[in-house]
């Protein structure tokens, strides 16, 4: 079956920082709604202001992790889903150079079930801007052992985010190594610019927003195209620093293997995972199966609790 995606960098830092027009957060989720996809990974939504980026049109399952009750707890990580969420986790970061360290930067993990009965793991995803190298080394390799050691009974994982990392580096080579091709590999197409800066010079800009695919067994991945999503005449007429990417997937199951038994809910928040360990250089050893989130765990509900 199809699966609409889009991922994008909202840029929701305070308005004193970014110098940005006051409106745009509502513009943002139009165009979204406009989109119409079925899974939306946004990034940078900082502070509340920020998350009216989230479309108030349709049903959707949104989750954030809880315990971001200041600036400083933020991971700036929303999810949606118009396929139910039947679980989750958000994983920190263990290592972050300023100025992320002011943050709570990580990995955010939700699964949701497809009409079609088969589970997919969604991440949703943002690296380090910045700093030493090694820092976003670190959280690439967290990343990787999350995804490699989730057991969720998924017909496939979707990692979408901001990976402040070029298709030439070695990041983005592991990435695809570890995880599985892009979807810029997997449709042919030559990457395209996603972010610049908002500068005005043509060819000015980098591709540090990506979407990789890791399929299992029972997967089978019959088509992927992506588009370059929210662009503008102008840069002042831009909603963000970053473009979006908006992707399609047709990921067809081939055997019942995929689980039934998985516990459905709607819900808001989810709760934050401890992840231990400090420095590492290769993909730390987790447990072979990341614990899902229970009805007791999360806020129930359709729609974020500080939409308004």
């Amino acid at each position: 079956m199809s699966v609409r995606l889009v991922t994008y960098n909202i840029w929701g830092l305070p308005l004193w920082m970014t110098g940005a027009r006051s409106g745009r957060y509502q513009q943002i989720a139009k165009e979204l709604a406009r989109l119409d996809p079925d899974i939306i990974l946004l990034q940078e939504a900082w502070t509340k202001a920020a998350r009216k980026s989230i479309p108030t049109e349709g049903h959707w399952s949104i989750a954030r992790a809880a315990g971001q009750h200041t600036f400083f707890q933020q991971n700036g990580l929303v999810t949606l889903s118009r396929f139910p969420i039947v679980g989750g986790r958000f994983y920190p970061f263990s290592r972050a150079a300023y100025p992320d360290k002011f943050v709570n930067k990580g990995v955010l993990k939700v699964t949701v079930r497809l009409p079609n009965r088969s589970l997919v793991n969604i991440w949703n995803v943002h690296l380090q801007d910045g700093g030493a190298p090694e820092i976003r080394i670190s959280q690439a390799h967290e990343l990787e052992a999350h995804v490699l050691a989730a057991e969720d009974g998924q017909t496939a994982d979707l990692v979408g985010g901001d990976f402040n990392s070029i298709p030439d580096s070695a990041i983005y080579r592991e990435l695809q190594s570890n995880i599985g091709p892009s979807i810029s590999q997997l449709s042919g197409e030559h990457p395209f610019v996603t972010w610049d800066g908002l500068s005005s010079n043509p060819g000015a800009g980098q591709t540090v927003d990506h979407i990789f695919v890791r399929q299992s067994a029972n997967c089978q991945l019959a088509g992927a195209n992506q588009d370059r999503a929210f662009e503008a005449k102008t840069p002042a007429q831009r909603l963000s620093d970053h473009f979006g990417i908006a992707a399609e997937l047709t990921l067809n199951r081939v055997d019942n293997l995929a689980g039934d038994n998985a516990l459905e809910f709607h819900q808001t928040t989810l709760p934050m995972a401890n992840v231990g360990g400090k420095g590492w250089s290769s993909p730390p050893t987790l447990p072979s199966r990341a614990p899902v989130a229970t009805a007791a765990g999360v806020l129930a509900g359709p729609s974020l609790t500080d939409r308004n």
